[in-house]
Parts: structure tokens; C-alpha cells; sequence
């Protein structure tokens, strides 16, 4: 009983942090972020139920994150592009372009260090493997992996084997 009130507040502590800095973050029950997280300012930052956030996770821009998700250390999810068309510009003062909003929807697994960018919609029950970059929507049960990250196979049911 004490054990998991004192989990539930250092969650609470490690968020607080994110708030502080201006991030919109809304946490469910059960979730779990672990030391090291990043919430980017201004941004809004939603996570499911029984979800685990890794160490030094970035959430840098729009994310909504869904239920029973596993997101492993040093993943990153990637907001907003920096303009480099006009030559006539130093980049740094180029501005960017929309931020959107990355969807990760119930039951996904998101390896290490994998880099999630904006806009992606992760579909229920795919998995995304360790150091891939996804640039593109993964579908339902899918597993993805590389850079960019291509589609390897589905997931199965074990009971289908039997």
C-alpha cells in the first residue's frame, strides 16, 4: 500500500516538472514515467492507462498516447519541421513548419531509441523496433523496423499455433 503511493508520487514529481515549464501533460492510472523524461513547452502531452514511459524519453511536440503502451529509454517523439527552402535565410531563423499531433494508439511497443516524428499515427498492437525512424503511419499489428522504418511482418496470435 505505502510502497505504491510512493510510486504514484514520484510519478506525479516527475511530471510536475513538465507542467512548470508550460507542457499540458494528462497522465490515466497506472502509468509509469521514469527518471530523465522530457515535456517540451507549450505542448499537449495525453498518456493512457497502465502506459510506461522509459528514462529519457523526449516528447517534443503534440502526443497522444493510448493505453497498456510500452515506450522504451531514449525515444523520441519528433514535432515540427525547420524551414530550408529560402537560401536567402539563415535556417535558424526560418521558422517552422505546423506542428501535428503523433497518435499512439492502445498496446504498441516502441523499442529503444527509436525516433518517432510528427504527424505519425502508430496503429493499435504494432510495434516499433529498437533505433527505427518512422516517418509514415504503421497499420494494426504491424512491426517496423530500420531507417526509415519498413514493414517486417505481422504480429500473431500464439493460440492460432497451437
Amino acid at each position: 500500500m505505502i510502497k505504491s503511493q510512493i510510486k504514484k508520487a514520484l510519478v506525479f514529481i516527475r511530471c510536475i516538472k513538465g507542467r512548470v515549464q508550460g507542457a499540458k501533460v494528462s497522465l490515466c492510472q497506472g502509468t509509469y514515467i521514469a527518471s530523465g523524461v522530457f515535456f517540451s513547452r507549450s505542448r499537449e502531452i495525453k498518456i493512457g492507462q497502465n502506459s510506461y514511459i522509459g528514462r529519457n524519453v523526449s516528447l517534443s511536440c503534440h502526443v497522444d498516447i493510448g493505453d497498456y503502451v510500452l515506450v522504451a529509454s531514449n525515444v523520441a517523439f519528433v514535432g515540427g519541421d525547420h524551414k530550408i527552402d529560402d537560401i536567402e535565410s539563415y535556417i535558424i531563423h526560418s521558422g517552422r513548419d505546423q506542428i501535428k499531433h503523433i497518435v499512439v494508439e492502445d498496446d504498441v511497443w516502441i523499442g529503444h531509441g527509436a525516433i518517432i516524428m510528427h504527424g505519425v499515427h502508430l496503429a493499435k498492437g504494432c510495434v516499433v523496433g529498437a533505433g527505427s525512424v518512422v516517418t509514415k503511419d504503421v497499420g494494426q499489428s504491424e512491426i517496423v523496423a530500420g531507417n526509415p522504418a519498413k514493414f517486417i511482418r505481422y504480429r500473431r496470435s500464439l493460440k492460432s499455433e497451437k
